[in-house]
């Protein structure tokens, strides 16, 4: 676990499951992950079981600590790279009541804290929507840097959109604990 100051990164659970298919069957959440299908339950737990056994990404579930409470409010990940000693970081907040409070900021920091202390990374990278103009600004936050743009390749709400494609090298990177 890594805790932060509202919010620990944990293992992901089994019993997560049903929140994962609810988040990623709503409209308005998937358009920011490039999901066409709908998700069933089976799917659901067919990626978590090969999550669990993949050796070249590492999960975690984003929980919000209130109160010694622990309330599940999405998902990160680190495909990693181990040759190049590159992660490609992944993120939802699931739960539409907790986006633009700063969680998914924060849950990057720590992600990005373990990616860069724990696993040695050298470069940290991610791709976002030119529309996702909230998480855009949460990596910019960080002090991401735009890399470069796949012009017009994802249709998206029946239009196409940019691929913003940005990074952090471990030396750029500024640990916030």
């Amino acid at each position: 676990m890594i805790d932060g100051k509202n919010i620990r990164l944990g293992p992901l659970k089994k019993e997560y499951i049903p929140h994962y298919v609810k988040w990623f069957n709503d409209p308005s959440m998937v358009q920011y992950l490039g999901m066409i299908r709908p998700m069933t339950l089976e799917n659901e737990e067919q990626w978590y079981e090969n999550a669990i056994k993949n050796q070249n990404a590492v999960h975690f579930s984003i929980l919000l600590i209130d109160e010694d409470k622990k309330h599940l409010i999405g998902n990160c990940s680190v495909r990693i790279d181990w040759r190049n000693k590159l992660g490609h970081l992944g993120i939802t907040i699931g739960e539409k009541e907790y986006w633009g409070k700063g969680y998914g900021t924060g849950a990057i920091q720590l992600l990005l804290n373990y990616c860069f202390q724990t696993l040695n990374m050298h470069k940290v990278e991610l791709q976002v929507y030119d529309f996702n103009t909230r998480a855009i600004k949460s990596y910019k936050k960080l002090e991401f840097k735009e890399e470069g743009i796949l012009r017009k390749s994802h249709y998206v709400n029946g239009k196409y959109a940019d691929i913003i494609e940005m990074g952090l090298l471990k030396d750029e990177w500024k640990c916030i604990q």
